[in-house]
């Protein structure tokens, strides 16, 4: 990468031997494969530390992250998601507290209108809210855990989405459901 390239959504360059050169332009959804699995693993832990490995290079939103304060850090964290392959939920929660949970702990003032948004989210995605909201987990089919945790994402809006997806209809849905409430946004697909 090059000073020129800080303009990226995401922008990394392993440390020697380590992988690929990623580089994502900013806005639509954005495909990343033939990573393996440490490769991806490394990134992902990289991009949601907000800091790379040693001898590695990470832009974030347009921001080489090397450097940065600890505040700023955590600002620039704040503005990206991750929606991991198997939903990533707390398996004691039902969806319903799974997907609240993160904006009643950080953002408690948002939580004033919180239940249509679920609910008129879940059904554009073609979710019956009732049958889904009070499933723990373990009850869940593997799209519904990961729908789930879709949702608790969309709910933060952030500026940059790593999905871990193995395409098909889902990860689509979730790409144009981003985009079109975050039409600047960036959804990129970590393809397994």
């Amino acid at each position: 990468m090059t000073p020129a390239d800080s303009s990226a959504a995401l922008g990394y360059e392993p440390s020697n031997g380590q992988g690929e050169r990623i580089w994502v332009e900013p806005g639509g959804r954005r495909r990343v494969v033939a990573l393996t699995d440490a490769q991806r693993k490394r990134l992902v832990s990289a991009v949601l530390d907000v800091r790379p490995e040693p001898q590695a290079r990470l832009v974030l939103l347009g921001v080489d992250v090397e450097g940065l304060r600890p505040a700023a850090r955590a600002a620039l964290r704040e503005r990206i998601a991750f929606l991991p392959a198997d939903g990533g939920l707390i398996s004691s929660l039902n969806a319903w507290e799974n997907i609240v949970l993160p904006t009643g702990f950080h953002r408690p003032q948002r939580l004033r209108g919180i239940t249509e948004q679920v609910a008129g989210t879940l059904r554009a995605l073609g979710a019956d809210p009732s049958e889904l909201l009070d499933k723990l987990p373990e009850r869940m089919t593997p799209y519904e855990r990961k729908l789930t945790a879709y949702v608790r994402i969309a709910l933060e809006k952030p500026d940059l989405v790593l999905e871990e997806a193995q395409g098909g209809a889902p990860a689509e849905k979730f790409a144009a459901a981003y985009l079109a409430s975050c039409p600047g946004g960036t959804f990129v697909q970590l393809e397994l």
